[in-house]
């Protein structure tokens, strides 16, 4: 990425144009636009900064295609409508309010920045991505210090990071959303990462996050310029749709998550796809202790199909029968014995299991009613175990810590 900007630094005295819009709304009027060397040619005889922005004059269009590739493309403020395929070598600012229209093709060759210390939104019906994936390239929504970027997938629509896509990430943690609605998808070759302040809101679309998915990334490009974090270190809602890790079948996926992240699941699910390998033990430790999480009044389950390891949630018993499965466990924390007691209508063919963090059984036992039932782990490690109590049908869970 360094060659990359030192490229552009050798560029700086290159002819810029400058949106103005005194004319019309037409992108491709000579007469919109000013310049700092020579008249404005749409053509690639040079290197050519293009900066458009919404003044007192007509907000920029773009309905035509034109054989040309702007060296580096910012809109910097105000509206910009692309109703046709636009292509840029690299852009560096997406601000203000942007859409892709259905049938366009927004393209960059390199790093595309929504918000980028300021507020950006990109509305997609069409095509909007950074194209490369056989470099470093991608997708930013927000960047830098007072970054605030919105990505809004909508029916029909496509938002690609190239190699990455990245919602509030990197020096000073800067705001970014992604909200993918029914019928859109974004996608990314090798990872998508969500920052401190990012978040990913599934509503009835797809995300394919490339290879690696990483909830809650603390990485700065520059030591000191970390910024603030919350109560919760990145998160996503999947409220329907689905989100898929490694959607291309790669070897070694990975879904990598801060401990104060959160992934949320309603209608929707979080698969993992690698043909004969299963992450069940994976996602069950992220699910124990708590940083993938269902809906109110929805339980999680996981089932592996031998491609898919998949998350889903589905709805808890009515309150009537849900009284069926409570259960408390005292003390806690405990260090030796702990006591297992249900309510009068808990019984029947019960399973009770001690899962640890790893998703691994440590401790069964099958028994045919739940009344102050005692449980001995004084052998356990000192750590966080799930106890879990299924009648045939459905599961109760409830967390225990073992000094």
């Amino acid at each position: 990425m360094c060659a990359l900007f030192l490229g552009l630094s050798s560029a700086a005295v290159a002819q810029t144009y400058d949106w103005v819009g005194g004319v019309s709304s037409d992108f491709y009027n000579a007469a919109n636009w000013t310049s700092t060397q020579g008249p404005v040619a749409f053509d690639d005889s040079s290197f050519k900064f293009v900066r458009t922005h919404q003044t007192n004059g007509h907000a920029p269009v773009i309905s035509s295609t034109m054989p040309w590739q702007p060296g580096v493309f910012d809109n910097t403020a105000g509206d910009l409508i692309i109703n046709a395929n636009f292509n840029v070598f690299y852009n560096d600012k997406l601000n203000g309010n942007v859409t892709v229209n259905q049938g366009a093709y927004f393209t960059c060759r390199n790093i595309m920045r929504i918000g980028r210390e300021g507020t950006g939104i990109l509305n997609v019906y069409g095509t909007a991505w950074s194209n490369n994936t056989d470099t470093w390239q991608g997708m930013f929504i927000g960047a830098l210090a007072g970054g605030n970027g919105t990505v809004n997938v909508f029916d029909g629509g496509f938002v690609s990071g190239g190699y990455n896509m990245e919602v509030g990430t990197r020096n000073n943690y800067p705001t970014g959303t992604l909200n993918v609605n029914a019928g859109g998808t974004s996608d990314a070759f090798w990872a998508t990462v969500v920052g401190p302040n990012g978040t990913i809101n599934v509503n009835g679309g797809t995300v394919n996050t490339g290879q690696v998915l990483f909830v809650g990334d603390l990485f700065v490009d520059n030591q000191g310029t970390e910024g603030t974090l919350g109560a919760v270190v990145g998160k996503i809602n999947i409220n329907s749709g689905s989100v898929i890790i490694n959607h291309n079948d790669l070897a070694a996926p990975d879904l990598a998550m801060h401990a104060n992240a959160k992934i949320i699941i309603d209608n929707g699910s979080l698969a993992i796809k690698r043909t004969g390998v299963d992450f069940t033990a994976i996602l069950n430790n992220f699910i124990n202790t708590g940083q993938i999480e269902p809906a109110p009044g929805k339980a999680l389950s996981v089932n592996y199909n031998g491609i898919f390891t998949t998350v889903t949630a589905s709805p808890v018993a009515s309150s009537k029968n849900a009284n069926k499965n409570n259960f408390s466990v005292y003390p806690n924390p405990a260090t030796d014995i702990v006591t297992i007691k249900g309510t009068e209508n808990f019984s029947g063919s019960l399973n009770v299991a001690v899962v640890n963090m790893l998703g691994e059984t440590v401790m069964q036992s099958q028994l045919s009613e739940l009344n102050n039932y005692k449980l001995n782990i004084t052998h356990l490690a000192a750590g966080m175990y799930a106890v879990k109590v299924n009648n045939g049908t459905q599961t109760a869970t409830s967390k225990i810590i073992k000094r």
